[in-house]
């Protein structure tokens, strides 16, 4: 307090003393600094000037020297790429990996060379001894095209398209006649036996002028090839030199040595003009524009010296001069600077100078003056702070900026006033750290809890937590799904009763399958099992996953069903039927019958209609032994057609009334008109040492006796049933069976066949399109022309289906040859066996003939009129299609019935 008041009364003191008025100390050292300035800056700037003016004429010779340098590394750089490309190309041939003969091989070798080099090269070819030319080059719009000259173009040179194939595409243009072996590029290589440039000239496809790097190739014995030229546009070197010098007013352009002719120039002027008749005319270094490059060369010319100066006009100029040689190319390099680039350049300097030091100048004493001020004000801060602090503002400080009597005195306040604030913070502090810590470690336990229950809810198998009580206290999303809650609230503090069994500490170890309750009373298989909760090594309560196993219990019983059972007629399978057998093999079951069946015909109705219609066969009959059998009789499918029945305490008369029933049942049963039928076999065991073994072996015995007769009368009537369904899907196909059927009768007696052979020739033409049931309704209301190739193939199918039909019956078996080649053809073009001549059966021929001659007048809409037209296709197929003898008796009989 004694410091305080010490300082108050400093303070007072200090207030009540009136300094004299004089310049402050601020003023005098801002006035200082500006006039110091102002001499330090008229000084710097008169010998700068002097330096520069001497400096110009050295600088403008050493610019334009630059200049030259710079055109010879470009000009170096710009033919690096046609050598390097020969050399490449070069390897490449003379090491064979390029085939010259392959064409995709080839072209690959001339777009690959073009592509990697981008837009240096405008052409790279090969030339052969032979006088063939191949390569590559680049339009005007950059793209990428093809030229050859070989025996193909006839001496011509073409440009072709690139197919993404690599082959030549689309000819793009004919360029005439072109021997590349009387190019200066190829003569100067073979001469010279090495890389070598051309002379520039003119390029035969595109208007430019050209200049090329050829190269020798040599096979292994030594023996010249051909040529590989790499050909540059000196139009794109052109464009090399167009911003050459423009940073200094400067000029730059290059001409043959001999001929004065123009290669380039920096200033964008024509190399070359092209006359009215299309013609080239080169230009010189006479015809530009700018006459100091005509007397910079006809100066050196002259001297031999490489830098010149002149004034030409108000104008200084400068020059240099660079001869450029390279494999055969002698060339002159001319550069040109006005010196006036470097005054104008000065004077602007100056102003420039003058300007900037002007505003350096008001910059520096502005920044000088903020500087002083800032220095200064302390002084009014302090007393300032000063006053606060005595009245008890404990919070204001002195801002100390440097270590004199004023920044001591400001320390002292300083210190004095951080002691209290540092009393009375550090509590604060205290209690802000420990808050920090509480949010902290809240903030780490909620995110554990967020964490906790995303895993939990991400599992698949439900879990849920209890306390040793078996009270509920939390769980996850798949438990509320599968308990059927919505959510946890509606378990919380809910006693698991259902687990209660197994949370007990003797049974609560393994997994353990059961039934659970859901929230509306619903039922499910589940397998779940529980491990212990611990806290702190504390055991406060179970986890428990359970799982619902409903599918997996339904799944393994539809295993075990079919492990025992026919999955198509739910009957039980050969296996479960054996086990049965032996458990009934009992003195209490005696009599034991065995009833043994065999479907009739399967193999025909999957043959004719699928494998959908046999299984429906099998399903019916099956259907009719569940409907027979009583309870304890057990029914079986031990085979593709073959079924059983186990009869105990069923003597052999109960056994073959029951057989006698099923197949009654059977036979109203119908299969796409196909009556049903069975072969059905009983056989007894009456005696307790009789082998049920051999008494199935009876009964299957006794069915096939059955089978044998049974047979016989299924094939005709399956046969009437075939045709009978056929008829009804197609009325046409009816109609035109009988009237094929009336013909050939016809035909037969015209031939004076016996009667037997008539009624063979009546039927089979009856039966001959019964292969046709396997055809959908749609392909039968077609006519021949309206069907699909795959519809054709299905119909051209129908005789072989036939033939397997009438195969089923003895009374038909001797028709089944004549109906399979009803469509076979005189001369040996037809089908399913392609027979020709009399290799056909008569049937067969007869049937043909009658046949055509049908079909025909059905497709005519005027009946007499398709007669005619019918007869006259019989003949017209005679000897072809139709048995020319059959054919002219056939037509005979039509016209004498007319």
């Amino acid at each position: 307090m004694q410091e305080r008041a010490r300082l108050t009364e400093a303070i007072r003191k200090m207030r009540l003393r009136r300094p004299r008025k004089s310049m402050s100390i601020q003023n005098v050292t801002i006035v200082t600094f500006i006039c110091l300035f102002l001499l330090s800056l008229v000084t710097i700037e008169k010998l700068v000037l002097n330096n520069w003016q001497s400096s110009i004429t050295r600088e403008t010779a050493g610019i334009s020297e630059k200049m030259n340098q710079d055109v010879i590394e470009k000009m170096n750089s710009f033919f690096r790429v046609p050598v390097t490309a020969d050399e490449l190309g070069k390897k490449l041939i003379e090491n064979k990996t390029i085939d010259f003969l392959n064409e995709k091989s080839r072209n690959s070798f001339f777009i690959g060379i073009l592509e990697s080099y981008e837009k240096e090269i405008y052409s790279f070819t090969y030339a052969s001894v032979d006088g063939e030319y191949y390569g590559a080059l680049r339009n005007n719009k950059g793209e990428l095209e093809l030229i050859k000259n070989n025996d193909e173009t006839g001496g011509e040179i073409w440009r072709c398209d690139v197919n993404e194939d690599m082959t030549a595409g689309a000819l793009i243009q004919n360029a005439g006649t072109f021997d590349p072996r009387l190019q200066e590029w190829y003569q100067a290589a073979e001469k010279e036996k090495g890389p070598v440039f051309s002379p520039a000239y003119r390029d035969f496809i595109i208007n430019d002028l050209t200049v090329s790097v050829s190269c020798p190739v040599y096979d292994e014995a030594g023996t010249l090839k051909g040529i590989l030229g790499t050909h540059m546009l000196l139009s794109d070197f052109g464009d090399y030199l167009k911003n050459e010098g423009a940073g200094f007013k400067g000029h730059v352009s290059v001409i043959e040595k001999d001929t004065r002719y123009l290669i380039a120039n920096s200033m964008g002027e024509d190399n070359y003009t092209v006359d009215g008749d299309g013609s080239l005319k080169r230009n010189t270094i006479d015809d530009l524009s700018l006459p100091a490059w005509k007397n910079s060369y006809e100066m050196y010319l002259k001297s031999k010296k490489t830098e010149f100066s002149w004034k030409a006009g108000e104008t200084d100029w400068y020059a240099n001069v660079k001869e450029y040689r390279i494999g055969g190319l002698d060339w002159v390099i001319i550069s040109v600077i006005p010196g006036s680039f470097l005054a104008a350049e000065l004077n602007r300097n100056i102003e420039v100078s003058a300007e900037l030091a002007v505003i350096a100048g008001a910059f520096s004493i502005s920044i000088f003056f903020l500087i002083i001020r800032r220095l200064y004000k302390p002084i009014n801060g302090l007393l300032t702070i000063a006053e606060n602090i005595s009245a008890g503002n404990l919070e204001q400080r002195v801002e100390i900026v440097r270590n004199d009597e004023i920044g001591r005195i400001s320390n002292v306040f300083n210190r004095l006033a951080d002691n209290l604030l540092d009393m009375v913070k550090h509590l604060e502090c205290i209690v802000e750290m420990r808050t920090k810590e509480l949010n902290k470690a809240n903030e780490v336990l909620r995110e554990s809890q967020s964490q906790l229950q995303l895993i939990l809810d991400t599992a698949a198998e439900a879990i849920l937590g209890t306390d040793l009580n078996g009270r509920f206290t939390f769980c996850n999303k798949s438990c509320l799904r599968l308990l059927g809650y919505s959510k946890p609230e509606e378990l919380l503090g809910s006693d698991m009763q259902f687990f209660a069994d197994f949370l007990s500490p003797e049974k609560n170890r393994g997994e353990r399958n059961g039934v659970l309750r859901r929230a509306d009373g619903t039922c499910f298989d589940a397998e779940y099992r529980a491990l212990p909760q611990l806290r702190e090594g504390k055991h406060v309560g179970y986890v428990i996953t359970f799982a619902d196993i409903t599918e997996r219990k339904k799944g393994e019983e539809k295993i075990r069903f079919l492990s025992y059972h026919d999955p198509l007629t739910g009957l039980v399978n050969r296996r479960r039927f054996e086990q049965e057998m032996k458990n009934a093999d009992t003195q209490q079951n005696q009599p034991v019958s065995l009833i043994f069946l065999d479907l009739n015909g399967l193999k025909l109705i999957n043959d004719t209609f699928g494998h959908t219609a046999g299984d429906e066969f099998i399903v019916k009959v099956a259907q009719v032994l569940k409907k027979n059998c009583r309870e304890g009789d057990v029914a079986a499918r031990i085979g593709g057609d073959e079924f059983t029945v186990l009869l105990p305490r069923t003597s052999r008369e109960e056994a073959e009334s029951i057989a006698l029933r099923v197949k009654n049942q059977v036979s109203v049963e119908k299969v796409n008109m196909v009556s049903c039928s069975v072969a059905v076999g009983v056989g007894t065991k009456a005696k307790h040492w009789q082998k049920i073994e051999r008494i199935l072996e009876t009964a299957e015995n006794e069915m096939y006796k059955e089978k044998s007769i049974s047979s016989i009368n299924f094939g005709i009537h399956a046969i009437n049933g075939i045709i009978t369904s056929l008829h009804m899907k197609s009325p046409c196909e009816k109609k035109h069976s009988e009237e094929v059927s009336k013909l050939c009768e016809k035909i037969g007696m015209a031939m004076g066949l016996p009667e037997t052979e008539i009624k063979k020739l009546r039927d089979g033409a009856y039966l001959h399109d019964i292969g046709k049931i396997t055809l959908s309704d749609s392909i039968l209301e077609k006519t021949h022309e309206q069907l699909t190739e795959a519809e054709h193939e299905m119909m051209r199918q129908h005789p072989a289906i036939g033939y397997r039909i009438l195969n089923l019956s003895q009374e038909t078996l001797d028709l089944a040859n004549g109906v399979y080649g009803h469509h076979e053809c005189w001369d040996g073009s037809g089908y399913p066996k392609g027979l020709k001549g009399e290799e056909i059966p008569l049937i067969s021929r007869i049937l043909s003939v009658a046949e055509g001659y049908e079909r025909i007048i059905n497709r005519e809409n005027n009946r007499e009129a398709g007669k005619e037209k019918a007869l006259q296709a019989i003949l017209n197929g005679s000897g072809q299609k139709y048995d020319p003898t059959i054919a002219e008796l056939f037509v005979l009989i039509m016209k004498e019935d007319e």
